[in-house]
């Protein structure tokens, strides 16, 4: 097959004008330098329109298959096809989309750094793409840089969204004021979270950590008894009420919520130890060992637990 290199020729005209003539290079046998004629651009064109139908075939096929892996949760496979897809496509008024998604995965992968920089993106070209600030209020949280989750918030709740929508948004902010200790403010955010969405156990639960953060101990206890009242088989509710429980100095108490929390999560050695902490104060030495040994049994490393083991 003979192969042919396109080279393009700038020769300098008078005047200061620039005149570019295309001329053909021919490197097969008996070849030679020739102008470019109309047969080489008509197939020059046609070659650029197959390979750019080629491309966007095989773009729709990544996101398709890109899709499918998400309906299936193989996240991995998912961005790699997506990446594919802006490698085939880079200048694609689509890619917002595909960016957007490949945050997504970066974000339930953990890898919050790149989702910001990704989410990032789609903001500069789609500022009112409610869903990419939203995803990255949470990356923002992630990150520890609660301030820019929050304001990713605020540009969001002031819009007109869905009941669902808005209660994230609540939950996201209630969340980023915790960290920057605006106790009242971040309660003011869940209590609204729980009017939008009453079944949100994650912020029932963190309106009761806010009332504790704020030393209202009371208030805390008073949220969790209700919240254990209405979701007795939440294992984090129990839990989270035994620890005021044992601030509040009510061990009686604390020692009863380990117990039910230990029959939801019997694996978790991390509560054997919390209740072994309880019984050494109730002086309860035998049971508190059999809890230790257990702890020491799923994982936990004895040498953690020396100055307990001391106590009995």
């Amino acid at each position: 097959m003979r192969t042919v290199i396109y080279v393009l020729l700038f020769c300098l005209m008078q005047g200061g004008n620039t005149l570019k003539s295309q001329t053909v290079i021919d490197l097969g046998r008996g070849g030679g330098v020739r102008s470019k004629t109309i047969d080489d651009y008509t197939r020059d064109q046609e070659n650029i329109r197959k390979r750019q139908a080629a491309d966007s075939v095989a773009y729709s096929d990544c996101l398709r298959r890109a899709l499918s892996a998400l309906h299936t949760d193989s996240l991995a496979q998912a961005r790699k096809l997506f990446e594919e897809a802006l490698r085939l496509r880079p200048l694609s008024p689509s890619n917002y989309i595909v960016r957007r998604s490949l945050g997504r995965i970066h974000l339930a992968e953990g890898n919050f750094g790149k989702a910001t920089e990704l989410l990032t993106a789609v903001l500069k070209e789609k500022p009112d793409e409610a869903e990419a600030r939203m995803d990255r209020a949470t990356a923002y949280l992630e990150l520890d840089n609660p301030q820019e989750a929050e304001k990713d918030c605020n540009v969001l709740i002031e819009e007109n969204l869905l009941p669902d929508r808005l209660a994230r948004l609540h939950f996201i902010r209630g969340a980023a004021r915790m960290r920057q200790k605006f106790y009242a403010p971040a309660r003011s955010d869940f209590e609204t979270c729980l009017r939008l969405e009453p079944g949100s156990t994650g912020a029932a639960l963190l309106l009761a950590s806010a009332y504790e953060a704020d030393n209202r101990l009371h208030e805390a206890l008073e949220r969790l008894n209700l919240f254990v009242e209405a979701h007795p088989e939440n294992a984090d509710g129990l839990i989270m009420r035994a620890q005021l429980e044992e601030k509040a100095g009510r061990d009686d108490a604390a020692r009863a919520d380990y117990d039910k929390a230990l029959r939801l999560r019997p694996q978790d050695g991390s509560l054997y130890v919390a209740r072994a902490e309880v019984l050494l104060r109730l002086g309860a030495q035998g049971s508190a060992r059999k809890d230790l040994d257990e702890a020491v049994r799923l994982g936990i490393p004895r040498s953690s637990l020396n100055s307990l083991y001391q106590k009995l």
